[in-house]
């Protein structure tokens, strides 16, 4: 999912990956209920959120393409934003997925 974002080139990949992991890491740290998080799936998360968000706000073709394309072989991520598994920090998977939807937004706002 990186390096789908990272197509967009490198200023792009690393604002995207910054806003991910600040306002995704902050949320979690603030509101996550009391357990260990740890890794980087909440950059994960992120780009994903990320990648959704931009097709269906940008609207052009090849981000309509990319989005389908992340849906198909990744929808099943979604199932990782709610609670399930015990000791896994299904928070950190929801906030990183916000703040791709955010970072996306950002960065259609912007052009």
């Amino acid at each position: 999912l990186g390096g789908l974002v990272s197509l967009q080139g490198n200023r792009t990949f690393v604002r995207v990956t910054l806003v991910i992991a600040f306002v995704g890491g902050l949320a979690t740290w603030l509101l996550a209920q009391y357990a260990i998080h740890i890794g980087a799936s909440g950059l994960v998360f992120g780009y994903f959120g990320y990648l959704l968000a931009r097709g269906l706000l940008e609207k052009t073709l090849t981000s309509l393409l990319i989005t389908f394309g992340v849906i198909i072989l990744y929808g099943s991520l979604l199932w990782g934003v709610l609670p399930g598994q015990h000791g896994i920090s299904w928070e950190g998977h929801l906030f990183g997925f916000f703040a791709g939807i955010l970072a996306a937004r950002w960065r259609v706002n912007a052009q």
